[in-house]
């Protein structure tokens, strides 16, 4: 049995926000040997500037309250991340973490050196390149953000790890693994590789809709914290309405070992679920069925068909070139001073949308015949 801890939390207050992750650490029976002389490294979700309402990043509450419990532990801390737009030091100042930091003489950190490291046991990807900072740092806290995801339907504390590759790896990733099941499958490898011991997921406010940036905030008042990642996953997924069988990164991770995904085989601690559990949660658009177990020719034509495609609205779009330069499959050009997307040639990874600063990409569905042939 794996232990999940469910708190109550109502809103981002610091004395509550820190007093539930203490009362957490305490039903995780984490002791103060945890923190205790050792260089800790918190990894927040730090994806793209935005403002501390919309709910992109992890809250500056949560990560100050973590902070403070290791730096009482007896931990030297840092934070660190690689966005997935602009550098780290401007995502933290959007979202108001940096004073934090500062007030607590945190440092924040880059994950730009990169080592690669192998991982032979890993179902679909055997090395990665990860910061160099995970072999500098003893204990790494894992601290997600509960939203929706175009792509993967869920991001959590598993999809969180991605971050920890650094900068523009992330996007040969996405070209390297463009079927929509191979790219849950690595997700899972590089939780087996990396192993936070303890993970946090924030769903204080969390993101529903078309997320991991476009969505909408919506209060589900809790957190939920494991020193397992994906029984964590697991039960966000279900205190929102998430089946976690189809966040198809936790169903590889689970059958890989690398975590717990069956909930007869979670010991929750805490609050009581169904005094939890969210109603009406709005779902992601773009993310599909899983495909893995149809033959090659029908799974792409149910591709064509069910998961959603980029598409640029004119009026709205700036040329500025940030999807251009987040495009892994370099499909994305500017004509007269707007973004034009191949989409025959578009792998479906969504990071334009996703990283569009302007809100001039969106995503559609072309149910016609025609629509299907054009791309075959």
């Amino acid at each position: 049995m794996v232990k999940v801890a469910l708190l109550r939390v109502e809103d981002y207050d610091y004395q509550k926000v820190e007093d539930a992750i203490r009362r957490g650490l305490a039903l995780l029976d984490i002791g103060e040997d945890f923190f205790r002389g050792k260089e800790v490294l918190l990894k927040p979700n730090l994806l793209a500037p935005a403002p501390v309402e919309k709910p992109v990043c992890s809250h500056p509450s949560v990560v100050r309250g973590m902070a403070r419990v290791a730096q009482e532990g007896g931990g030297k801390v840092g934070v660190g991340d690689s966005p997935g737009l602009g550098s780290v030091q401007r995502v933290a100042r959007a979202c108001g973490l940096t004073p934090l930091l500062q007030e607590l003489g945190v440092p924040l950190l880059s994950f730009e050196d990169k080592v690669e490291k192998k991982f032979p046991e890993g179902g679909i990807c055997k090395a990665f390149p990860l910061t160099s900072l995970l072999e500098e740092k003893e204990v790494l806290v894992n601290l997600a953000r509960l939203k929706t995801h175009n792509l993967t339907r869920y991001t959590g504390a598993v999809k969180n790890l991605y971050g920890c590759i650094p900068g523009h790896q992330k996007g040969a990733y996405h070209l390297r693994f463009n079927q929509v099941e191979n790219f849950h499958k690595m997700l899972g490898d590089l939780l087996g590789l990396v192993r936070p011991p303890l993970s946090l997921v924030d769903g204080i406010v969390s993101m529903e809709g078309p997320g991991p940036r476009r969505g909408n905030p919506r209060s589900t008042g809790f957190l939920v914290m494991s020193r397992d990642a994906v029984a964590a996953d697991v039960m966000a997924c279900r205190l929102v309405g998430i089946n976690p069988e189809e966040v198809l990164h936790l169903k590889h991770a689970g059958e890989m070992e690398f975590g717990v995904t069956k909930y007869q085989e979670i010991e929750l601690v805490g609050d009581p679920e169904e005094e939890l559990r969210v109603q009406g949660f709005q779902q992601s658009q773009g993310s599909g069925a899983p495909t893995g177990i149809i033959p090659p020719f029908l799974a792409n034509l149910m591709r064509d068909l069910f998961i959603f495609l980029p598409r640029v609205i004119p009026d709205q779009c700036k040329a500025c070139g940030v999807c251009v330069e987040s495009c892994p499959a370099e499909v994305i050009t500017m004509d007269k001073e707007v973004a034009r997307i191949d989409t025959k040639n578009c792998i479906r990874c969504y990071c334009c949308q996703e990283l569009c600063p302007h809100e001039a990409i969106v995503l559609e569905r072309s149910f016609t015949l025609k629509g299907i042939l054009k791309r075959r």
